[in-house]
């Protein structure tokens, strides 16, 4: 008797499948490329954030607060996108380092970006609605202690 060993192509296809969807850095950044220019938040807690797109592969940013006409730095950002990986990267203001955090999915313009070892955020979300608004959240790694805000393009 003749042993025939059935081949399933299921498990095949769902790797091509979800390796075919899920996108190259090259085409996340270009998605990200909308953050360029200057925001400003909704809501009862106004911060700004000024983007600006250094070249095809970084954006560099500041999110600030008015404070008796001065503006107040709160923190400063990096969009990095290196060959196969973007990274998110929060500037420590007066110290040396950054926490950086790296892409880990995408889905229909949000972007997660998590660093587990950071004290706080550890992931970093950004949903664009579109071209010109998008939500801003940092949580902790169970989703808790969450500051969100909307942020709608804004011209300084």
């Amino acid at each position: 008797m003749m042993n025939k060993r059935f081949f399933s192509p299921a498990p095949l296809i769902l790797l091509l499948f979800f390796t075919a969807c899920s996108p190259h850095p090259k085409e996340v950044f270009e998605t990200l490329k909308q953050l360029d220019g200057h925001w400003k938040s909704k809501g009862n807690v106004i911060v700004y954030e000024s983007w600006t797109l250094e070249n095809d592969s970084l954006l560099t940013g500041y999110q600030f607060a008015e404070r008796g006409g001065n503006k107040l730095v709160l923190e400063r950002y990096r969009l990095e996108r290196d060959r196969d990986s973007i990274l998110f990267v929060i500037l420590h203001t007066g110290k040396l380092g950054a926490y950086r955090y790296p892409l880990v999915e995408t889905l229909f313009g949000s972007f997660n970006f998590e660093n587990q070892e950071a004290v706080y955020p550890n992931r970093i979300l950004i949903d664009f609605e579109n071209d010109s608004v998008f939500t801003k959240r940092k949580e902790n790694s169970r989703g808790k202690k969450g500051i969100e805000f909307e942020m709608k393009r804004w011209k300084e």
